[in-house]
């Protein structure tokens, strides 16, 4: 069992489901697939199994981070 969640800068969640795959391939692939049809492509986002992180795209901070050279 797979979840899919995208999320907002902010942490509001656009799309948390769950589905079934295969393997982690699979599973990858589905979960970007889902986010492409929900407009979520560019969002903050994550696919994990069983708390194993298959994969993940940190969101889009406007400006520069506290701390950081960037």
């Amino acid at each position: 069992m797979y979840t899919v969640t995208a999320f907002e800068n902010d942490g509001t969640i656009l799309l948390n489901d769950s589905f079934e795959a295969a393997n982690d391939e699979d599973g990858k692939a589905t979960g970007l697939a889902m986010l492409h049809e929900a407009g979520h492509d560019h969002k903050g986002a994550r696919i994990v199994r069983q708390g194993q992180l298959i994969y993940f795209e940190r969101c889009k901070l406007p400006g520069k981070l506290k701390g950081t050279s960037s």
